[in-house]
């Protein structure tokens, strides 16, 4: 006969075995993404991920200004929207992912080129003024099982994130 002690050993060990799958497996899992449309024209989010901060700034994009000028701008130059349009990445070999979205729907995806310690960033064009960039986002959370999520609105946007699991402080 099995002892009480010994059964609920066993159980342990069967539970903390779960976990420990639960977990190498959330370490992984690239960023969830959520955009809300609640604006009055469709928009188009682009995900990059790079390796790291300094890399997402010096990435280089073509715009077109308000003149009508075609130039290289850096992300650094993105991180406040100045009615450029036609934001194109110049750069070879980065992960790119593109999610349009309509007026009131919701989309949420993954953003799959994501490992461990990389940086996403998020460049956001009104497709409804003539590709006209409104705003970017840059995630640095190298974390397991984030979230990011995104509301556009007609005047503007709001965001959030979330940067560690629930089982966070089990997994430490």
């Amino acid at each position: 006969m099995v002892s009480r002690r010994t059964t609920f050993l066993l159980v342990g060990l069967v539970f903390l075995s779960g976990v420990s799958v639960v977990a190498s497996e959330a370490i992984d899992s690239p960023p969830a993404f959520t955009i809300s449309n609640e604006d009055n024209t469709t928009h188009r989010v682009t995900a990059y991920t790079v390796e790291s901060t300094q890399a997402a700034l010096l990435m280089n994009f073509e715009v077109t200004t308000r003149d009508g000028e075609r130039r290289l701008a850096t992300l650094s130059q993105l991180i406040w929207p100045d009615r450029y349009r036609n934001v194109t990445l110049a750069d070879d070999g980065i992960p790119t992912q593109r999610i349009t979205v309509e007026p009131g729907d919701e989309v949420t995806t993954t953003i799959e080129a994501w490992e461990p310690g990389n940086v996403t960033v998020y460049i956001v064009e009104d497709l409804g003024d003539n590709e006209t960039h409104t705003m970017t986002e840059i995630k640095t959370c190298t974390e397991r099982e984030q979230e990011h999520r995104l509301t556009l609105e007609p005047k503007g946007a709001s965001g959030s994130s979330v940067c560690a699991s629930s089982l966070d402080w089990l997994l430490q």
